[in-house]
């Protein structure tokens, strides 16, 4: 039988016939992959080859999506903001004290993971690094430190902070707080149960003292559990994986 006695959908399946299914997972473990080559190596260890090798995906399928490490890392980044801004956004409709607890939990959690590691050397790397790495903090995470200060800022509006607090220094102090709590820990070692006391502490000390009603949150208080967790850690490869070889 030629091509042209062959019914039309043999002659597309003959024709037409994909390989093997691209791997939706791939971007997602390239990305969690990127951030932590970037957190343990800093951007002049930062290869392509190393996130293809602990994302296990072929060289390919990476410079197909990305085709230079800026590129990669800064999707990377981008993905983690806009995490915190969902994470963010779901805790809005909650009372300010319980929002506040909440957005501190999940920053600081954030923090002693290898995300973390990445987002505190990217706070500083972008000071004293190269243009590229300035340009990346400055397109992704730049946002990331925002919202706390518009939390902040609107409690003083509405006078839940006292008027002479001031939102962009408490902001500031829980930030530097949370960082020195990561960096201070040995990693990775800090459970989701140290992280609540720790947040309700930090909150504790640092507002409460400019809060216009007393704290009425409880130390043993459990806000919604954070989106960028160990789900976003994954690594393994599962079947099927993007059609190009993974590297050996």
């Amino acid at each position: 039988m030629t091509q042209g006695d062959m019914p039309p959908l043999a002659r597309v399946t003959t024709h037409d016939a994909p390989g093997r299914p691209r791997d939706p997972l791939v971007e997602p473990r390239a990305l969690t992959a990127a951030l932590e080559i970037y957190g343990q190596h800093g951007w002049s260890g930062f290869t392509m080859g190393r996130v293809t090798m602990l994302a296990r995906v072929g060289k390919s399928s990476i410079y197909r999506r990305w085709p230079d490490r800026v590129e990669l890392l800064t999707a990377a980044f981008e993905r983690t903001a806009l995490l915190f801004e969902l994470d963010d956004s779901r805790v809005a409709g909650l009372p300010f004290q319980e929002q506040l607890l909440t957005m501190v939990q999940h920053r600081l959690y954030t923090y002693t993971t290898p995300t973390g590691t990445a987002i505190i050397r990217l706070q500083v790397e972008h000071h004293c690094g190269p243009d590229e790495v300035g340009e990346i903090w400055e397109g992704t995470l730049s946002r990331f430190r925002s919202g706390l200060r518009v939390l902040l800022s609107d409690a003083h509006i509405t006078s839940r902070l006292r008027p002479e607090a001031s939102p962009e220094l408490l902001a500031e102090a829980l930030e530097g707080c949370m960082i020195m709590q990561a960096l201070a820990a040995p990693f990775p070692s800090v459970s989701t149960a140290n992280v609540s006391e720790q947040s309700f502490a930090l909150v504790k000390q640092v507002v409460a003292p400019w809060l216009t009603d007393p704290m009425t949150i409880q130390a043993a208080a459990r806000p919604l559990p954070p989106i960028i967790g160990e789900s976003t850690r994954t690594m393994a490869a599962p079947a099927g994986e993007d059609s190009e070889a993974m590297p050996r």
